[in-house]
């Protein structure tokens, strides 16, 4: 029997769902030169992957580096010779045209071939893929969501994708930009560096803000600002474009790991709410769905 396994690959972390075991991982993957130290040899193709990986940020989902990741997260998942049904997720700018789906299919499908930094290798199967459309599919985990009109707002590592459902998506109401969380971080990061005259790095921004209690006053001060502005341009403005009305009070919904890096001044946003389990709620309700079109409850 097939193992089945959910996986978001996500631009900022994976999130994968086996069995009731939920992992998150670093996403970032880089495409070196053989003999390069502590590199994996994927499909004869040679990539730094975690924290010191140099990525690409790029909304594109369909791209070799994703089965390249997809290769690492299951490594150590699943054993040698292991057949897999995979269910994963494509943003919804991608999502709405079929024949991204089937080249997403096409390019995750197959044989994948894995030596890990230590030599060990390992040969596995994906079976088959089914593809849901990301950020929807986060609405799946709370069906009362769907009972009214509704505006999603889902910050990723890369793409921040805002658009409007009523009981479907619209796709004539839907923006992406390349401005999630690695974008906010690195900008952040420019500000922060300016200002203290020491260099600053998006990866340390982040923990500035889970540290954010901690920071002088001033520093707080620089944060707010930025942040404030950078939700009013990024988000507030693209929901007016999109419809949004003050007066109709329709609800906001956040969804995505950089709703949660955000969510002192998303908490300030009129009708916002943030889904609980923001992290992996778009796998999760890729589940639901997965089940529930295979019979299941």
């Amino acid at each position: 029997m097939n193992k089945k396994i959910y996986v978001d690959l996500g631009n900022s972390n994976y999130k994968m769902l086996v069995g009731d075991k939920k992992i998150v991982d670093c996403s970032n993957i880089q495409e070196v030169t053989a003999g390069t130290f502590g590199a994996w040899n994927i499909d004869n193709k040679h990539y730094i992957i975690g924290a010191g990986a140099v990525t690409r940020k790029q909304t594109n989902k369909i791209v070799p580096e994703k089965r390249a990741l997809l290769s690492r997260a299951l490594y150590s998942v699943v054993d040698n010779g292991d057949k897999i049904d995979l269910v994963t997720v494509l943003p919804l700018s991608l999502y709405f045209d079929v024949a991204n789906r089937e080249s997403y299919i096409n390019l995750l499908k197959g044989k994948h071939t894995i030596t890990n930094s230590d030599g060990a290798k390992k040969s596995f199967t994906i079976a088959s893929v089914a593809v849901y459309a990301e950020g929807f599919s986060s609405l799946i985990t709370d069906m009362t969501l769907l009972q009214q009109p509704i505006y999603v707002v889902d910050i990723g590592g890369t793409d921040l994708d805002i658009f409007y459902v009523n009981r479907t998506p619209d796709a004539n109401k839907l923006q992406t930009t390349e401005k999630g969380t690695n974008i906010l971080t690195t900008q952040l990061a420019k500000v922060l560096t300016s200002k203290l005259l020491e260099s600053y790095n998006g990866s340390q921004v982040e923990l500035l803000l889970e540290r954010y209690e901690t920071l002088p006053k001033e520093i707080k001060d620089t944060i707010d600002s930025f942040m404030e502005e950078y939700i009013k341009v990024n988000i507030q403005i693209p929901l007016k474009d999109l419809g949004y009305r003050d007066l109709l009070a329709t609800p906001i919904i956040f969804t995505g790991g950089g709703s949660k890096l955000m969510a002192k001044y998303i908490s300030k946003i009129p009708n916002a709410k943030i889904l609980d389990n923001c992290i992996f709620s778009n796998i999760e309700g890729a589940r639901i769905l997965d089940l529930r079109k295979n019979g299941g409850k």
